[in-house]
């Protein structure tokens, strides 16, 4: 296991927290209650915190439980939010960093070829792409929220919302009141049932995902020189490995500072069944009755000795037209807003995007009616985004899992093609107009969430704060939906964060 992960962490995270405490402050600052103590709970806790304002964490689990040793790949649009919230270093210590992803068959381990992550385009991102450990990266935040004094809370065991009162109960009959409820608890949480307003209507994908954990270090896929030649210094030392079969797909990449690596395998057809990450890791068997008769005997053998996995059908969510309560209190977030598919790219990702857009819009707070307004820019500034994130997700699962057919042929034909000609397997042609590399980083992952909710606030909040300020009566909210007067916020410059 990684270093990271033993006692003794927590102040070099506090340091950096503090460093980069320079993000503005509301000037009117109000209660929040995040329920899902998850990566996207405490990244909303640390962006909520970071704009000044008093945050409560709770999480029906232990708080160890809910943490998993599966492998996770943060995204450039991903880590741009972290570094910017100062755990830059912090992650560079827990996490691995990785320029290359390399493809092959999964049946034959032929390599199909490279793709390279180009320098000067990851500059533009000011992010990287980096791999780790699901348990790594919640340690991270957790240390991050706690050294901003958020209030997380374990065992805590959320049985009943009631939105329009502000108020949240506990299994142990305690109630909590806040101003704004932030609904983190995933795609079959509570706060998704709440919003949607009945049970959800869930469809299968034709999709299922095994996640896996192996221990011991990677058995590298066999570079020849024609890769080895073309490959920048060091990109090889934490490749991101993809498979890509006939109606079933893996990838790897090492965790825990290369001393394990996570993998995940991929399989088409008529699931009904399927757990949910956090179930027990029991599905060894149900791995290796789906494998292929034809299979890289490296990734055969990871599957029959596995000792973990955990098995996950993936579900097609209804979309949600609204991600903001009736009330006008509760908003959901995430997987609880926009669920992406098991094992894709952009799932913890988009959640921290929705956590970072929320500090931003809600780092301007200074009259009560903005309270709501913003809970309905966060969703007319994420909704489209987050939807395209998914689409573009599980098409890329559905594309290298395809089944065995003239899709699926010429998938590993192209890539093939372009191997032999010395190019990156991704890139576009000539005649599709897509000659630049990875022409996907600058619309996916060059994307800033928190200058997009900079540019709203300039062009469109602003201006309504002002027609607020000039001929708003205080005393009375501007949406029937908020009893203010029942609300607890004070002022910032007459509080002092805890």
């Amino acid at each position: 296991m990684s270093n990271f992960s033993s006692p003794g962490r927590t102040e070099p995270v506090s340091r950096a927290v503090q460093a980069s405490g320079s993000a503005a402050k509301a000037p009117l600052a109000i209660n929040f209650i995040v329920i899902g103590g998850g990566i996207v709970g405490l990244a909303a806790a640390i962006a909520l915190v970071r704009a000044g304002h008093r945050v409560t964490v709770v999480e029906k689990g232990d708080g160890k439980t809910n943490t998993g040793p599966g492998g996770m790949r943060l995204p450039p649009n991903m880590t741009k939010v972290l570094f910017h919230w100062g755990l830059k270093d912090v992650l560079q210590d827990a996490a691995l960093t990785s320029r290359l992803l390399l493809m092959a068959n999964l049946h034959t381990g032929q390599i199909l070829g490279p793709q390279v992550w180009n320098e000067e385009l990851l500059k533009e991102t000011r992010g990287k792409y980096m791999v780790m450990s699901h348990a790594d990266l919640h340690k991270v935040l957790y240390d991050a929220a706690s050294a901003l004094h958020a209030e997380i809370r374990h065992n805590a065991n959320v049985v009943d919302i009631e939105p329009d009162d502000g108020m949240v109960k506990l299994d142990s009959g305690e109630v909590l009141q806040a101003d704004i409820i932030i609904g983190a608890d995933g795609e079959t949480g509570l706060c998704r049932r709440l919003v949607l307003g009945r049970e959800e209507c869930l469809q299968s994908s034709g999709l299922m995902f095994f996640d896996v954990q192996f221990p011991g270090g990677l058995t590298n896929i066999d570079l020849d020189s024609r890769v080895e030649g073309r490959l920048p210094e060091a990109t090889s030392d934490n490749p991101v490995d993809v498979y890509v079969g006939n109606g079933c797909a893996a990838t790897r990449y090492p965790i825990n500072g290369g001393h394990n690596f996570a993998l995940h395998y991929l399989f088409n057809g008529d699931f009904s069944s399927g757990g949910h990450y956090g179930d027990p890791p029991t599905a060894t068997e149900d791995l290796r009755g789906l494998l292929p008769s034809e299979i890289d005997p490296n990734l055969g053998y990871y599957a029959h000795n596995a000792t973990r996995a955990t098995h996950i059908a993936i579900k097609a969510h209804e979309d949600l037209d609204n991600w903001v309560h009736n009330s006008g209190r509760l908003v959901v977030i995430g997987q609880a807003a926009h669920p992406l598919a098991a094992g894709s790219i952009q799932q913890a990702a988009m959640g921290v995007e929705d956590a970072a857009v929320l500090g931003k819009l809600y780092s301007h707070l200074s009259i009560p009616e903005q309270a709501q307004d913003f809970l309905y820019a966060f969703q007319d500034l994420r909704q489209q985004r987050c939807a395209e994130a998914a689409d573009g997700d599980l098409s890329t699962l559905r594309y290298i899992s395809a089944d065995l057919g003239p899709d699926q042929e010429a998938r590993d034909s192209n890539m093939l093609a372009k191997y032999r000609e010395g190019r990156n397997v991704l890139e576009g042609d000539e005649d599709s107009g897509e000659v630049e590399q990875w022409s996907q980083v600058r619309s996916i992952y060059a994307y800033d969430c928190e200058d997009e909710a900079d540019d709203w606030w300039v062009q469109w909040g602003l201006l309504r704060a002002r027609a607020n300020s000039d001929g708003a009566d205080r005393s009375q909210p501007t949406f029937d939906a908020f009893d203010w007067t029942a609300a607890t916020i004070t002022s910032i410059d007459e509080t002092t964060m805890s």
